[in-house]
């Protein structure tokens, strides 16, 4: 029996599959910490039993719905899907090798109506957002793209945009400001159709 194994192979998918978990576990822990994610100090992993991020605290795992607000979240988010895009591209897996990422700074201001207001100006940026936190989101994407997996893009559609040379460099557009728009004034609104 042995003879056979080893000329048609053992199964060992459990044992790569494991090895896969723990490549990316360690990445995304990483990531939290970059990001100053509540917990970056355990490692972290992806629980695949229960579809989510697991943070491996001693004595027993927290998982991500319990880990606090929204920064916490985006935090646990990007680096799984970081981390995986990262394994992907390091070891030639067919995934897309691009993220698009709609308005990630949004946790980061005090409310909505301020979020909004920042409308791509760097002043408005720097008086209502957790600049630094900002700046950490926007250099681990930077960082990523550049060093971690080279030739991947990330695409991201922001309100927030920081005067640093390498954020303004990375800009494929100036800022949408009104006017322009992305959405012309000039358009009709739900109410006026309504009439």
């Amino acid at each position: 029996m042995t003879g056979l194994e080893q000329s048609i192979g053992a199964d060992d998918s459990g044992a790569r599959l494991l090895s896969t978990m723990n490549n990316i576990s360690m990445h995304m822990s990483g990531y939290i910490e970059a990001l100053g994610g509540e917990f970056g100090q355990y490692p972290v992993r992806l629980d695949l039993h229960h579809l989510t991020v697991a943070i491996d605290r001693p004595g027993r795992p927290i998982f991500m719905q319990r880990t606090g607000g929204a920064e916490n979240h985006l935090a646990y988010h990007l680096a799984a899907l970081l981390a995986l895009h990262r394994y992907a591209t390091s070891q030639n897996q067919p995934l897309p090798r691009f993220l698009l990422i709609d308005q990630p700074t949004q946790v980061y201001f005090p409310s909505e109506v301020a979020y909004k207001a920042a409308g791509g100006s760097i002043e408005k940026t720097e008086q209502d957002a957790d600049l630094e936190a900002v700046r950490r989101l926007f250099e681990l994407l930077d960082r990523f793209a550049r060093v971690e997996a080279p030739g991947f893009q990330i695409i991201v559609t922001e309100h927030a945009n920081l005067r640093n040379d390498w954020f303004q460099k990375a800009l494929v557009e100036r800022p949408w400001t009104k006017p322009p728009a992305l959405v012309p004034e000039d358009w009709p609104d739900l109410a006026e159709l309504a009439d």
